[in-house]
């Protein structure tokens, strides 16, 4: 899927740890109402407090983390962030399994808006900075290519494991392939010559996109 010689080891690594953490999330995403109708209460307004929960946190946590994140120096913050964010997503879906009230729902469905305001904005700060200056638009695409097939493949997948198997084993398999794709942006840190240190350095095998000479 991947050519070496023209995409750089960071993006690489975002781009396939991103792939399993949106297959792993779409394993749920289409079914997810269901789940709640059957499972908590039979009422489809659940559902739609559910979906504000986590997008009210989002849009109340995200520009404040992003902000604290360009303050500080260096990539190291942002490569923390994501990967402590990545991993509360991946671990979220595993407590829904012993959810039996609207407000079980409603809390972690908060819990998964600031997890994903941690972990959103440093993936792209630093998918931004590490992009190649020739290949933006490819590399771009590589991600959404990747976003869309992991989307479209989990979303058959999951509907007939919750269908066979019932939904508990289903949020078992969404924390699994999450915290796959959680380990993957482990692997950047190797090694004290690994990715990881050029990203404390602020150095990395190509030279980082600066935003503010776009014109």
């Amino acid at each position: 899927m991947f050519d070496q010689t023209r995409v750089n080891k960071i993006i690489r690594s975002l781009i396939i740890s991103d792939f399993c953490l949106f297959f792993a999330l779409g394993l749920l995403s289409p079914i997810f109402a269901v789940f709640i109708l059957q499972n908590i209460e039979n009422k489809i307004a659940v559902i739609g407090y559910a979906v504000s929960c986590y997008w009210i946190t989002r849009v109340i946590m995200v520009i404040p983390l992003s902000r604290l994140m360009d303050k500080l120096k260096g990539e190291f913050d942002e490569y923390s962030f994501m990967v402590i964010g990545t991993f509360l997503i991946s671990l979220i879906p595993l407590f829904y399994i012993v959810s039996s009230q609207p407000w079980h729902i409603y809390l972690l469905q908060i819990a998964n808006g600031l997890a994903n305001s941690i972990a959103v904005p440093a993936w792209r700060i630093l998918f931004t900075n590490h992009i190649d200056r020739k290949i933006v638009g490819f590399e771009w695409s590589l991600e959404d290519v990747g976003v869309g097939i992991a989307t479209a493949l989990s979303a058959a997948i999951g509907a007939l494991v919750a269908d066979k198997f019932g939904f508990n084993i289903l949020f078992v398999a969404v924390s699994f392939f999450g915290i796959i794709g959680a380990l993957i942006l482990l692997t950047l840190n190797k090694s004290k010559k690994s990715i990881l240190g050029e990203l404390i350095n602020g150095k990395s095998d190509k030279a980082p996109l600066k935003i503010d000479t776009l014109k």
